[in-house]
């Protein structure tokens, strides 16, 4: 078995880019095992449910987290993926962190296709700059 590091992905909300980045890591980058949370955490969103499914990624128990449920001394980097996460997140742990701000689709778009587009292009993104981000 592969010693696995620990990334905890933060987003204030915890419910559409740091939930996608901890799907993407967990089935796709192997060495890391990712974790996320925010600070004012809601459900996910069921559209990044539906789209993470539709991809075949598990989300089965997926849920929203607040910082303060997850992080421990067995976090090995912190990626901040809001640009409001790092500011107002305050993590006493000696570890990297890495700013990664997404833009959030479901906020940004007027309706549910416009949503599902531009989720297809983060979960995109994600998939393409986080292996350069975790090396």
């Amino acid at each position: 078995m592969i010693d696995e590091k620990k990334v905890l992905i933060v987003c204030t909300h915890n419910a559409v880019r740091s939930q996608m980045s901890e799907a993407v890591i967990n089935r796709d980058m192997e060495g890391w095992r990712a974790v996320s949370a925010g600070s004012d955490p809601r459900s996910p969103n069921p559209l990044v449910l539906e789209l993470l499914d539709a991809e075949g990624y598990d989300v089965r128990g997926m849920r929203s987290k607040h910082i303060d449920e997850v992080l421990d001394d067995s976090v090995d980097m912190v990626i901040f993926v809001c640009g409001e996460a790092d500011s107002c997140v305050h993590l006493n742990v000696p570890v990297p962190r890495v700013r990664f701000p997404l833009p959030d689709p479901v906020a940004l778009a007027d309706n549910d296709d416009d949503r599902r587009r531009g989720l297809e292009d983060l979960l995109h993104r994600i998939r393409s700059e986080l292996p350069g981000i975790l090396r």
